[in-house]
């Protein structure tokens, strides 16, 4: 079969040749696969910069994927092999069905965008129907993901933050009530917050950049009447570090948590996958999630590899 083969760490998949996986058990099932989605993921481990690594080499690489199982079943699914492949084995029954009506490239795209949109609302912010959520750092793809999500579980006003203003007005399109430009003074963003905050208080933040803009958005509450807020860090885009002070957080009712592999207790990841997942697709097959996404295929795999995605969009690699 084809598929894209890592033969050392740190250098780019090239597409050759590779055996077919052949399952060994009956909890292995056969899958064609049609579509993967990019991700960092995929990057860092094929670099070897992530926890989890590969137990030998020459590997195929990708962690997930949408294709068909061998009866003809639509499906998104994690690989027990490589997913960037024709073929790759996948756990029996450990899938979501993907509606007819739902393409292979955006049931591959959509799955990883909403563990770190719909998943961390859901599991780290706990996030109840009625409340006022902050994205900071909307602009990318998880961000466009997350602004629909909060919108289609019911939150009463979605805020974002970005520098690309091109893409911070499209926003709005996808249910952004209101867009606050990281490209200003530090004290108009603050002040706009504030303001924005006395109209309807914020309940959480998702961030997606982490750095400064997050230290602003603290700015922005310490001289505030003391609210419970939930800050979601989910990316670090501007900076690893942020100035936090003791005091702030004894003088506010501010809570931070992180939303990732790590901090996502894998009886809720599953119970995404198994239980929200469909639904989200569902939406998606009705029109109602809009995502960007750039098509290549897979024998483009090496050079696609290092090419940097468009603002607000995900590659996609067809097989």
């Amino acid at each position: 079969m084809k598929a894209a083969v890592l033969h050392q760490l740190g250098r780019n998949p090239v597409y050759e040749d590779f055996d077919a996986p052949v399952p060994n058990s009956e909890n292995e099932v056969l899958i064609n696969v049609k579509a993967f989605s990019l991700k960092n993921l995929d990057k860092g481990k094929a670099a070897g910069k992530h926890y989890t690594s590969y137990p030998s080499l020459p590997v195929v690489v990708g962690i997930d994927g949408a294709g068909i199982l061998e009866d003809g079943t639509k499906t998104y699914a994690w690989g027990k092999t490589g997913m960037l492949a024709e073929q790759a084995l996948v756990e029996n029954g450990k899938w979501a069905i993907i509606p007819d009506r739902l393409d292979f490239e955006t049931a591959a795209a959509l799955p990883n965008a909403l563990v770190g949109s719909d998943a961390a609302l859901l599991y780290r912010a706990g996030f109840q129907p009625g409340q006022t959520v902050l994205i900071n750092g909307a602009t990318g793809f998880t961000g466009k993901v997350a602004i629909q999500m909060a919108k289609l579980r019911g939150a009463a006003k979605v805020i974002v933050t970005g520098r690309n203003q091109a893409i911070l007005e499209e926003l709005k399109a996808l249910g952004a009530d209101e867009v606050i430009s990281l490209s200003q003074e530090d004290s108009a963003i603050i002040k706009q917050i504030q303001e924005s905050h006395a109209q309807t208080p914020i309940d959480i933040v998702l961030d997606y950049v982490w750095g400064h803009p997050v230290e602003l958005i603290l700015d922005a509450f310490k001289s505030l009447p003391p609210r419970r807020l939930k800050i979601v860090t989910i990316g670090n885009m501007a900076g690893a570090n942020i100035s936090l002070q003791s005091a702030l957080l004894r003088s506010t009712q501010i809570e931070f948590l992180g939303s990732g592999i790590g901090s996502i207790p894998f009886a809720d990841i599953h119970n995404y996958m198994e239980q929200e997942l469909p639904k989200v697709f569902e939406l998606a097959a009705k029109g109602k999630i809009k995502i960007d996404l750039e098509m290549t295929e897979l024998k483009d795999v090496e050079t696609v590899w290092s090419q940097t995605e468009k603002p607000g969009s995900r590659i996609v690699i067809k097989i």
